[in-house]
């Protein structure tokens, strides 16, 4: 009987407070933090409770109400709870939403969770309601969010690659974590976000667009090497080897921590060396012995596309040398057996259609002929090129404001004064810079 009266009042105070006023939502929220031990012990009247109020006008008491509820794990019916939280994402008001980030973050979590645990179908259905979340949550679209890596994972697990695409094109600039609407934003965050979205790049074949992410996974600070950074750098690699036929060094500003596993014994540098060396039967006999590493890293599918891409590379090197070839001489160059030259044909089909070479085969003398790049730009690159160089100047000029913002802050000039020696600048015993923490 209390716990129904505890709920009561609670109930009361959500639709008493939940106004458009800050002040009225401040102290909601104050009132909530106070009675989460009160919703936990009354976990069991939740879904009943959650019945007397509206997604979009009680937006921040429902958050609390939920989280509640998904933390004790009581449900009258989880299907109908699920799909009761897909509703009220999408319906969810957004001011009140920022005001419950931590809550609806937490709420995100565990919806995306569900609906992995249901298969397929609830994956597809909760695509929309966590999209719906992440733009509601950030503070502005250059912001990361925890939301962005739980969307991403639903998208990959339900293959949904397109689903994410609107998301992944959108610049990340700002993940600051002293931004209260940022509150949950941790390291793991971070890099699951775009390990995820280098891994759906990839299942969109595109590489160059998944090594960018990927060297962001890479080049993070650390002290310690992180799980998501050792299978990043596995991916980089291959999608490396794939993409330029060659292992990308790692730019200088890695962690040492990074550096010193990339030089580590491994079978991803054992496929690179073979790779360079131009030798496709030690690096098959490579795939052989390491399949059962390969299998267990999930990197089957990277791995044979490499294989395969090392043939590309080395026709891709012959038309640099050659003139002419016949397709048995092709065959016998990219280390295939000579009497295969309908499948050197079909590669050399592929490639002159995918632009990677630009040759003619005469199919009376089993001939091929390749012809020199054509230097003139065409109107789609030109419009590519000012469009690339348009983002350039757009970066140099946020760079440039992020610096001014940075130098004429009173917290770096205090702390810079106090490197430099100057008394007067360096606070009182007992007092503390946020740069010191």
């Amino acid at each position: 009987r209390r716990g129904a009266q505890d709920m009561d009042i609670i109930i009361s105070q959500i639709h008493t407070l939940s106004t458009n006023n800050d002040s009225d939502l401040k102290k909601l929220r104050d009132f909530l933090r106070h009675e989460q031990e009160s919703l936990k012990a009354n976990a069991h009247l939740i879904d009943q409770a959650l019945q007397t109020l509206e997604p979009s006008q009680n937006t921040l008491g429902i958050a609390f109400l939920l989280t509640a509820q998904l933390n004790a794990a009581v449900f009258a019916n989880q299907r109908n709870t699920f799909a009761y939280v897909g509703n009220y994402l999408k319906l969810a008001d957004e001011q009140q939403a920022k005001k419950a980030s931590v809550q609806i973050n937490h709420v995100c979590k565990s919806y995306a969770q569900m609906a992995i645990d249901e298969g397929p179908q609830a994956m597809l259905r909760s695509l929309q309601p966590l999209r719906c979340a992440v733009e509601k949550l950030r503070p502005s679209a250059e912001t990361l969010t925890p939301v962005h890596a739980e969307f991403l994972r639903v998208c990959l697990k339900a293959k949904a690659y397109h689903f994410a695409e609107r998301i992944l094109d959108q610049p990340i600039f700002d993940i600051s974590l002293i931004n209260n609407n940022c509150t949950q934003m941790t390291p793991q965050s971070f890099l699951s976000y775009f390990y995820y979205g280098a891994l759906i790049r990839i299942g969109m074949k595109k590489y160059a667009q998944a090594l960018q992410a990927l060297l962001v996974v890479l080049t993070c600070p650390a002290s310690c090497l992180s799980m998501i950074q050792a299978d990043a750098f596995k991916k980089y690699v291959l999608v490396s080897l794939k993409c330029h036929g060659e292992l990308q060094q790692l730019p200088v500003y890695a962690s040492h921590i990074v550096m010193r596993y990339a030089k580590s014994p491994s079978y991803v540098l054992d496929i690179a060396e073979a790779f360079k060396q131009g030798d496709l039967a030690a690096l098959q006999r490579t795939v052989e012995e390491k399949a059962q590493q390969i299998q267990a890293d999930r990197n089957v599918g990277l791995v044979k596309q490499v294989v395969q891409s090392l043939q590309r590379h080395k026709l891709q090197t012959l038309t640099k040398t050659y003139l002419t070839l016949s397709l048995t001489e092709i065959a016998r160059e990219i280390g295939m057996e000579e009497m295969r030259t309908a499948e050197v044909e079909e590669l050399l089909f592929d490639m002159i259609s995918a632009g990677e070479i630009r040759a003619r085969i005469d199919q009376s003398t089993g001939n091929v002929f390749f012809e020199d790049d054509q230097d003139e730009m065409d109107v789609h690159m030109v419009a590519k090129m000012q469009d690339k160089l348009s983002q350039i100047l757009d970066l140099a000029q946020r760079i440039s404001a992020f610096e001014q913002e940075i130098v004429s802050s009173e917290a770096y000039i205090r702390k810079t004064a106090a490197l430099e020696g100057d008394p007067r600048s360096v606070p009182a015993m007992g007092g503390y810079d946020f740069m010191d923490m």
